[in-house]
């Protein structure tokens, strides 16, 4: 499954360089492993303007999903070549 999901910029340049590997998210798209994920660079409302996306995107599949506490998981966040060993 594809799914298009919102990052913040400074989340999002954390992604690119890769420090950032994981995501934390309300699971309300069923993540599983082996999805994958577009995160799009979106700039949040500020004061006086509307929120808008950059442009900019990144393209990752799914790894490990940790199911949390309430309705959220956290997943590992890898490249596009990964594949689920079975």
């Amino acid at each position: 499954m594809n799914h298009e999901l919102k990052i913040w910029p400074q989340y999002f340049a954390r992604v690119k360089d890769g420090t950032k590997t994981f995501e934390i998210r309300n699971n309300d798209r069923g993540f599983q492993m082996g999805d994958t994920v577009l995160l799009k660079e979106y700039v949040p409302t500020q004061v006086g303007e509307p929120g808008h996306y950059t442009g900019e995107y990144l393209a990752r599949k799914v790894g490990y999903v940790y199911r949390a506490e309430g309705n959220s998981v956290v997943f590992s966040l890898m490249p596009l070549d990964w594949r689920v060993n079975e």
